[in-house]
């Protein structure tokens, strides 16, 4: 987990802020007082900072007002730089312009077929995906591989039985190019078998084809984001508009209100080496269950957060 080091102290000093608060006006000084406040004043002392450390606990356990959840990695706040410069991408990357986005997470790894399991034990009249189950079980040696065959409707029910939400295009795409502009997740250096599983034409193997999810470390971002490029691509929350850069909000952009299809980021197993770049986006048929596409699920930073409104089809 990332935590920029003034957050991780962020809540002790809110701590010791409330520590100090409790003693309040109306404390008395045990050196000066009888006996009696002496001994009043250590009791006080007792139960005003167990009220407050208990406090802290709450805090400290509550998704609200935490940095750390589990195997996701946090975002602060802030302004990127979002497409790609004039001299390099396509179209459709273009024109490079600032977006600020709320602080946010992101999943480390990419749905697997046991998390998928636990949707489907909890969802009976949910279905298995496409390839790699036995009945309503994952295969044991898909069990950490990314589970593959969800449609973009599925990966949203998915994301939110987790409390969670699929992520904008534009929080993926700050996870994956970083404040830096990184070409790939993990830097400027191009890809190849230690970092990502890509070019892989052309069958699936049942599955076999794919990576652990937990796998090729040398290809995670530097916050230990795995897998942002190839294994498998990944839907976001935005519909696709090639033009959309043209005109996009500046603040925590939802896409545009309306379209086809919806945006897939990141490259698969069978992609070539463009697609895995950080700032590379198209959009396919969210109705079909492809076998390079799966999922990966964000969180805003207050909690539960409200999913972004999603148009239908005109």
């Amino acid at each position: 987990m990332f935590i920029p080091a003034a957050r991780r102290s962020e809540k002790k000093q809110v701590c010791w802020r409330w520590a100090a608060i409790s003693r309040g006006p109306l404390w008395v000084d045990a050196g000066t007082g009888s006996e009696a406040f002496s001994v009043l004043n250590k009791w006080r002392d007792i139960v005003c900072l167990g009220f407050v450390f208990g406090l802290c606990l709450l805090v400290a356990g509550n998704p609200a007002f935490s940095d750390d959840i589990p195997d996701m990695v946090f975002f602060p706040e802030g302004e990127f730089m979002m497409g790609s410069p004039e001299d390099e991408g396509l179209r459709d990357e273009h024109p490079r312009h600032p977006v600020y986005l709320d602080a946010f997470y992101l999943d480390k790894f990419e749905a697997t077929g046991k998390d998928f399991l636990e949707f489907l034990q909890s969802n009976p009249r949910e279905h298995p995906t496409i390839t790699g189950w036995y009945g309503r079980e994952p295969r044991p040696d898909m069990m950490n591989r990314p589970v593959i065959g969800l449609t973009w409707k599925r990966c949203k029910k998915y994301c939110e039985w987790r409390g969670k939400r699929m992520p904008t295009e534009a929080e993926w795409e700050r996870a994956a190019s970083g404040l830096e502009g990184r070409l790939f997740p993990w830097g400027r250096e191009l890809p190849d078998e230690t970092r990502a599983n890509f070019n892989r034409c052309c069958f699936i193997n049942k599955g076999q084809v794919l990576e652990d999810a937990d796998s090729l470390p040398l290809g995670r971002t530097p916050e230990g984001i795995f897998h942002m490029a190839g294994n498998i691509a990944e839907w976001v929350h935005d519909w696709y508009d090639p033009t959309y850069y043209r005109n996009s909000a500046y603040r925590n952009p939802q896409g545009p209100g309306s379209g086809r299809y919806h945006v897939i980021r990141g490259g698969a197993w069978n992609s070539l080496p463009d697609y895995l770049r950080s700032k590379r986006r198209y959009g396919n048929n969210d109705g079909q269950d492809f076998y390079g596409i799966g999922c990966r699920c964000a969180r805003s930073m207050k909690g539960v957060p409200e999913e972004p409104a999603t148009p239908s089809k005109p």
